[in-house]
């Protein structure tokens, strides 16, 4: 199994996810390709959609190092606080880059692949990682909560991609 990235507008980013119920041979190999793309894309943060899979399961890596990368199940945010707006940019949205107001500090529960529950707090570049791919996980991206001017600054990459994927299914 090979997986690469999925670029917006494909349904499947926008379809919402199923919860991890199991953890088998094929989700512990969907992990391994999801780490792969990750790396090899530089990126911090991949939900399963982003690679075509409708999965409630994202790497969230901070430092954007291999080994350092945490394998999320079943996320949910308990409680947030704060907010702070920074700019963010996705592997699915190549070369678009715009300012996306999140919360500064949130309380979120996950699984990991042994299906044990997780409780922690995150603050600042980590929670924004994470906020960011649950959207994914819940069908919602980032170009929809940038802020007005951020998104009037991309809207000619925006339709181009969404022109190149029409091109692409035709």
């Amino acid at each position: 199994m090979k997986l690469d990235i999925v670029l917006w507008p494909d349904p499947v980013l926008l379809g919402g996810t199923d919860p991890v119920t199991e953890v088998d041979d094929e989700l512990r190999a969907i992990v391994g390709e999801m780490r792969r793309v990750l790396f090899e894309q530089r990126g911090v943060g991949l939900a399963a959609p982003q690679v075509g899979i409708a999965k409630r399961l994202m790497l969230v890596c901070e430092s954007g190092n291999p080994g350092d990368e945490t394998v999320v199940l079943n996320p949910e945010i308990a409680e947030v606080s704060g907010s702070e707006v920074g700019e963010e940019g996705c592997l699915s949205f190549p070369g678009i880059y715009g300012h996306v107001p999140r919360a500064l500090t949130i309380r979120v529960r996950y699984q990991d692949l042994d299906l044990r529950e997780h409780e922690m707090t995150l603050t600042g570049f980590v929670a924004r990682i994470f906020q960011h791919e649950l959207d994914h996980l819940n069908g919602d991206v980032f170009i929809d909560k940038m802020e007005p001017d951020s998104r009037a600054k991309v809207e000619d990459q925006i339709a181009e991609l969404k022109a190149r994927y029409t091109e692409s299914t035709a």
